[in-house]
């Protein structure tokens, strides 16, 4: 099989594509042809060493697939080989085979929804847990998502307006027209605008109830300051650490000591609640298998529609970091095996 390594720590160019060879699956295992794996920004500060939990290099990034069920282990019922499935990988997943655990691996109704399915157990599953697990978004209250036009963006956008929530969300100016064609109303421009002033015009000086932040550094005091009483603001990202010139080390040291500091004597007389979120931290697989299973369901409905971007080969891996790392896409980058 082909795998993308990361061989150290660094730019696109530490990527490399190697032959290896994939070993049977264990007893509760299938073994799945890949068909599309996920880029998450999670695999960008993984390749910079800045992704807590990360393995040290040499390793396989990669945190979900699709693609149909080659074998089964002994354990496992035989009338799955041939079936589409979603898989939570947590590394490993720029393969074009896998080895997983039959319970971190759902079932898909076609083939054909092998393309957007891969897009639901990172970016739709991150922004259903941080929605309802976590900050128990409400119908009527005012959500601020920060990347909006970005996969968990995307995602957090669907999912809230399903619970009835208002939407203010930051993106790219160039990305504000499809935003709206989603029924997004509230944009701002982040590159212009302060996104502060902005939410606090449209909720009439209330702030958000709701504010998800995937920058971090010193963007994540300002969020802080544009909740609303009884507000909940979750960090669950650090893509400020990619922002910036070429050479990122150093800029991402300078942003990670940027970060604030939430004491908890200012918490409590803010009525406010500060969350942090990990998804591959997340240790509860009845937790992860029932909101995968709920986003099937929605998916089916036409409840959710996920959005794909673009699909790279891997023989395009590089090119793909890059263009997401410059904020380039709109929804999900995909990976496929050069041979599928």
């Amino acid at each position: 099989m082909r795998q993308i390594w990361i061989t150290k720590h660094g730019g696109p160019e530490v990527l490399e594509i190697r032959e290896t060879r994939i070993e049977e699956p264990g007893p509760d295992q299938v073994q799945i042809r890949v068909h599309f794996a996920g880029i998450n920004f999670a695999d960008i500060l993984s390749r910079m060493g800045l992704y807590p939990g990360a393995p040290r290099p040499p390793f396989v990034p990669g945190y979900e697939i699709s693609g149909i069920i080659e074998k089964v282990g002994s354990s496992v019922d035989p009338v799955l080989a041939g079936k589409p499935v979603i898989g939570i990988t947590q590394f490993n997943g720029y393969s074009s085979s896998v080895n997983l655990p039959l319970d971190r691996v759902v079932s898909l109704d076609s083939n054909e929804q092998l393309r957007t399915g891969v897009v639901l157990p990172v970016n739709y599953l991150t922004a259903y847990l941080m929605l309802i697990n976590q900050t128990h978004l409400q119908a009527g209250e005012w959500v601020l998502i920060h990347g909006i036009g970005g996969g968990v963006g995307i995602a957090a956008t669907q999912i809230a307006g399903i619970l009835g929530a208002g939407i203010i969300g930051t993106a790219s100016a160039h990305k504000h027209e499809r935003l709206r064609q989603l029924g997004v109303e509230h944009l701002i421009d982040y590159r212009k605008e302060d996104f502060l002033a902005r939410v606090m015009e449209i909720t009439g000086g209330k702030g958000a109830d709701v504010i998800l932040d995937p920058i971090g550094g010193a963007h994540l005091k300002r969020s802080y300051r544009a909740l609303a009483g009884l507000g909940r603001l979750v960090a669950y990202g650090f893509s400020a650490a990619a922002i910036g010139p070429r050479k990122r080390i150093l800029h991402a040291a300078r942003e990670y000591l940027r970060f604030p500091k939430f004491h908890p004597v200012k918490l409590i007389s803010h009525n406010k609640g500060v969350f942090g979120f990990h998804l591959g931290m997340v240790r509860n697989e009845k937790t992860l298998k029932a909101a995968l299973t709920t986003l099937i369901k929605w998916l089916n409905e036409g409840k959710i529609n996920p959005l794909v971007d673009c699909v790279f080969p891997f023989s395009r891996v590089q090119a793909a970091h890059e263009y997401i790392a410059a904020h380039q896409n709109f929804g999900k980058v995909l990976l496929t095996p050069d041979d599928v």
